[in-house]
């Protein structure tokens, strides 16, 4: 865009001109080749995403919200920033009620961010902490579900048969008019008191929010159908792990995921090639991933290989200190 056309247009408008190929390209897969395979959007609307996958994207999305309106809270009183807080946008806590229908009520331990999602959110911490970085995650995400986000909606509706809960994060009961709503916010993009450089920060900051949204819808494609065990499962027994069995864990993470020096650890996912764990080194928390002997497809077969591996991790770290 040149600059003459640029100072034509409206903010928002600007902003929505800027962002139009990022907005048209987020499905990472949904470009012009013909041979690519269908992406987690593609799937959600044609039926073939299952409600395990729509899940764990579910549950990435939670992180997000989590990021962003945790930044809105403490900008609550700002000039700048203050006009673009309503209340009746807000996700997080309709995210929750949706998480736990979907994973039963120990959603939260079997729920970890992937690597993008980390990232995106780091960014939304580091860039929010100003008002323009608000702005631009707010917007991106916000209208995103005001717009695109109601066929998402339908779509979950449809597929999964949900009644409420289960699809409530794409439910605005607050907002009676999308159209309306949407107008709104951008007059007040139109009039926000920015000087020109944070402005053009805050347009940069949208492509940015839709880079990192497209890496984590990425990831979740790169992955959709690969893990055996549904995400209630994940969560019931990471939970378990890390209620009933914190010690055992721990030693597991100083044993077969080698790190001897730990003082705290969680289990934090599994699939049917290994379990995922956290461990507590000093001040910094150390991803770990521990194979299993052999693929596992069955929630019964679990049990009896983390036990193997609690029993071979104590036996080692036995030893070592034996030979100490």
């Amino acid at each position: 865009m040149s600059a003459d056309t640029a100072s034509a247009l409206s903010f928002s408008a600007r902003i929505r001109e800027a962002s139009w190929s990022r907005h048209q390209g987020l499905d990472p897969a949904a470009g012009a080749d013909g041979d690519r395979e269908p992406g987690l959007f593609d799937r959600l609307f044609d039926g073939s995403l299952s409600v395990a996958d729509y899940t764990r994207w579910h549950g990435q999305q939670f992180f997000v919200y989590e990021a962003i309106e945790a930044a809105g809270e403490r900008l609550a009183g700002d000039p700048v920033a203050g006009p673009f807080l309503f209340p009746e946008l807000a996700r997080r806590e309709s995210l929750e009620s949706d998480l736990r229908f979907l994973m039963g009520p120990k959603w939260r331990s079997g729920l970890e961010p992937l690597p993008s999602t980390r990232a995106y959110v780091d960014r939304i911490r580091a860039s929010a902490a100003a008002p323009a970085g608000y702005i631009a995650h707010a917007y991106t995400r916000y209208l995103g579900d005001l717009s695109g986000g109601q066929a998402f909606g339908k779509a979950a509706r449809r597929n999964y048969g949900f009644d409420g809960e289960g699809a409530s994060f794409y439910d605005f009961a607050d907002i009676p008019s999308p159209k309306a709503f949407k107008d709104e916010y951008r007059a007040r993009l139109d009039a926000v008191d920015l000087p020109g450089d944070a402005k053009d920060a805050l347009v940069a900051e949208v492509l940015l929010a839709y880079d990192h949204n497209g890496a984590v819808l990425a990831e979740l494609g790169a992955n959709l159908g690969r893990n055996p065990f549904e995400p209630k499962v994940v969560a019931a027994i990471c939970h378990h792990m890390n209620h009933d069995h914190a010690d055992d864990t721990l030693v597991i993470c100083r044993g077969a995921g080698g790190q001897p020096r730990a003082h705290a650890a969680r289990m934090t996912g599994f699939d049917g090639e290994g379990a995922d764990f956290a461990a507590a080194v000093g001040e910094t928390e150390v991803a770990i991933r521990v194979d299993w002997a052999r693929p596992l497809s069955e929630r019964a077969e679990v049990r009896p290989e983390i036990v193997r591996i609690f029993t071979e991790s104590k036996e080692a770290l036995d030893g070592e200190a034996g030979a100490a």
